[in-house]
C-alpha cells in the first residue's frame, strides 16, 4: 500500500492538477474582477457626483481613490465572510450527512460508494474566502482608475447636472 504521490507516475500527474486547479481559481477571479469592474464603473459613474463634491472641498484624488479601495476592502470581506460562511455550512452538512446516490446507482458498474461526503480542510477557507476579496478589490482598483483619467473640470461639469 502507498500514497498516490508515491505511486508511480502520478506525482507528476498530482503536480498537473494542482497547477490547473491554481490556473482555474485565476481565472474565476480574473473574471469576476472584470464583472465587478463593469459593476464598479456603473457605480462610479453614479458616484462621479460625490467625487465631485469631494475635490470641491479639496480632498486630493489620490485620498479618494484609497477610499473606494479601502471602502471595497470591507465590502468584499463582509460578503466573502458571509458566503463563505454559507459555503462551509452547506459543504458541513455534506460532510456529515452527505449525498445518497444509491438510488442512481443501481445496476451500475461502476465502483462508487452510494454516499457521497464533502471534506472541509483549511484550504477550502482560502478558496472560498479570498477570491471574493480579491475580486471586489481589483474590480474597484480598475474602476477607480477612471478618477485619475478624469478631469477635474469634467467632475465639476457633471456634478452641476
Amino acid at each position: 500500500m502507498e500514497t498516490l504521490r508515491t505511486a508511480s507516475g502520478l506525482s507528476d500527474y498530482l503536480d498537473y492538477v494542482d497547477l490547473f486547479s491554481n490556473v482555474i481559481i485565476g481565472i474565476f477571479i480574473f473574471a469576476m474582477s472584470i464583472v465587478l469592474w463593469n459593476a464598479g464603473l456603473t457605480g462610479s459613474l453614479r458616484r462621479y457626483g460625490e467625487i465631485g463634491v469631494r475635490l470641491a472641498v479639496g480632498e486630493d484624488k489620490r485620498h479618494i481613490y484609497l477610499s473606494l479601495l479601502g471602502e471595497s476592502l470591507m465590502i468584499g470581506f463582509i460578503g466573502s465572510l458571509a458566503g463563505t460562511a454559507i459555503g462551509l455550512s452547506i459543504a458541513y452538512y455534506g460532510q456529515v450527512k452527505g449525498l445518497d446516490l444509491g438510488g442512481m446507482l443501481k445496476g451500475s458498474s461502476m465502483m462508487l460508494p452510494n454516499v457521497v461526503r464533502a471534506q472541509i480542510t483549511p484550504f477550502t477557507f482560502v478558496v472560498g474566502f479570498l477570491p471574493g476579496l480579491m475580486a471586489t478589490f481589483l474590480g474597484t482598483a480598475i474602476s477607480g482608475i477612471g478618477i485619475y483619467k478624469r478631469h477635474t473640470s469634467e467632475l465639476f461639469k457633471e456634478l452641476e447636472t
